[in-house]
């Protein structure tokens, strides 16, 4: 019995111009020439719904704030991310809220499996020039720690 089907979209989530929050755009750029499906929302939240097209695995990559260091890779399933929107997003609804209308509006199209790639940045009201040293040195191996998930089936 052959191992079902997973497709996979990464969603990039970010505003370029803004310092730590672009550290999405400069991953997406990174992952152009990776095996999943790639797109960039620059503002995230219910924009990403449709974006959608059935996949089974999807990958959030968003600048965060956990509360740890600026330039710490979380990598979480969707069950273990925080119930607060604006932790993991400042672009309207959170990664959490935005998946759970998305399964009521949109089940068909809702992944099965979503992980978020989440890097800790501090600076979030200065421009693109800003991006903090710590951000900037995480977004290697962020790519990285993308690259390995998918290169496992999508599991973290």
């Amino acid at each position: 019995m052959s191992a079902p089907d997973r497709r996979t979209i990464i969603v990039c989530i970010g505003n370029e111009l803004i310092a730590d929050d672009a550290v999405g755009f400069e991953i997406f750029n990174r992952l152009v020439d990776c095996p999943a499906r790639l797109e960039f929302c620059g503002v995230g939240g219910i924009d990403m719904l449709p974006l959608l097209e059935g996949e089974t695995d999807m990958i959030v990559v968003d600048a965060v704030q956990f509360g740890a260091e600026p330039g710490t890779i979380h990598v979480l399933p969707w069950e273990s991310l925080p119930h607060s929107s604006s932790a993991i997003s400042a672009h309207g609804l959170g990664l959490r809220e935005t998946i759970e209308i998305g399964t009521i509006l949109y089940p068909e199209k809702m992944p099965q499996r979503v992980t978020l790639v989440g890097i800790e940045g501090r600076c979030f009201n200065r421009t693109r020039d800003y991006m903090t040293a710590e951000v900037q040195d995480a977004i290697e191996p962020a790519v990285s720690t993308i690259e390995n998930i998918l290169q496992q089936g999508g599991t973290i």
